[in-house]
């Protein structure tokens, strides 16, 4: 009974991560002026490692892990670059790709940050 039951639960955690049928991701790239307004005055979060706000006038800030994050943003040449300032570091671009309300930030192919902005309240 224990093994029927075991069974049972593996196959049904299996079936939850496979892809449902017909909902294919159609990720697209985000270039220039949609780019800047996919991220002005919204936050990118992933609803619970990360959060952060970036606003118009180019800073963002945010937490990441419970700790406090600040910088700023641009778009530079179709890619979205940050610099951070709080803790320190160089900045970095990426290519954004969008599928729906999902949105994920890709460094040299691979995905580097997945998240979903929204409108700051």
């Amino acid at each position: 009974m224990r093994s029927a039951l075991a069974s049972g639960l593996l196959c049904g955690l299996v079936a939850l991560s496979l892809p449902v049928a017909g909902a294919e991701e159609r990720w697209r790239k985000v270039k220039g002026a949609s780019l800047q307004s996919l991220f002005q005055d919204k936050e990118f979060g992933d609803g619970v490692h990360f959060a952060y706000h970036f606003k118009a006038d180019g800073s963002f800030t945010g937490t990441e892990m419970t700790k406090q994050v600040s910088g700023s943003w641009r778009v530079k040449q179709n890619e979205f670059c940050w610099k951070w300032q709080r803790p320190p570091g160089p900045e970095e671009c990426y290519q954004v790709q969008q599928d729906g309300l999902r949105v994920r930030l890709m460094l040299n192919g691979s995905e580097a940050w997945y998240g979903s902005p929204q409108k700051v309240p």
